[in-house]
């Protein structure tokens, strides 16, 4: 017999299922019933919280982003040069992307089954994400500290391009850490982007003050 939850539970546990069935099947393949059977619920149950599974994908999206976004806001509240910030936040994204493997799985494969038009408003918070590197870019070149050739969005673009392919190769338990895989990343990109006066004299951060909580505990 099931536990009887309350409703922000239920809803939580019918995202984490939605997560694990659309990573597993794609979003496409997957239908309502194959979430509820993961729950071990009835079909129905799922139309009291989610009207559709368009509207359960886009909650699931939202989520993941928001999360991620908490993590960037986190690191963020440490005080440092931009440098540093960028740093930070790049390391602290590849470590976030390691602890959620799936989530972020889903998110880069499903995110272009939202229809163009309602793209703008469920994907809003990925640009805001996008944007805090952008706007620690800026800073930067504003301080001197990075390189006043480089477009803040390009390189922001980039990083995260490239940074985000560690889901497709990174393996939990293999030879390779998160946190090697963070370090190193930050640096080459900070070290591509970065002035010749700040190479001169930046030295790189500890990797702590940007680990999320939960890697942290580990």
């Amino acid at each position: 017999m099931r536990h009887r939850l309350r409703g922000h539970e239920r809803r939580a546990e019918i995202l984490a299922a939605a997560t694990k069935v659309f990573h597993r099947k794609g979003y496409e393949a997957a239908s309502l019933q194959d979430i509820a059977d993961e729950l071990g619920i009835r079909k129905a149950s799922l139309f009291y919280y989610f009207p559709s599974k368009e509207e359960l994908l886009h909650e699931v999206l939202a989520s993941i982003i928001a999360r991620g976004i908490a993590n960037l806001r986190r690191i963020m509240e440490v005080p440092a040069d931009p440098l540093t910030v960028l740093w930070r936040l790049i390391a602290g994204h590849i470590l976030h992307l390691c602890e959620y493997l799936e989530e972020t799985a889903v998110f880069l494969h499903e995110r272009k089954s939202i229809p163009a038009e309602k793209r703008h408003t469920v994907l809003a918070d990925d640009h805001t994400y996008q944007n805090h590197f952008v706007e620690t870019i800026r800073e930067g070149q504003a301080a001197g500290l990075i390189r006043s050739d480089v477009d803040a969005k390009l390189a922001a673009l980039s990083v995260l391009g490239s940074a985000n392919w560690t889901y497709t190769w990174f393996r939990r338990g293999g030879s390779m850490k998160p946190e090697v895989i963070g370090e190193q990343f930050a640096t080459m990109s900070v070290n591509g982007l970065a002035s010749e006066k700040a190479l001169e004299i930046w030295r790189k951060p500890s990797l702590s003050e940007a680990v999320s909580p939960s890697t942290a505990r580990r």
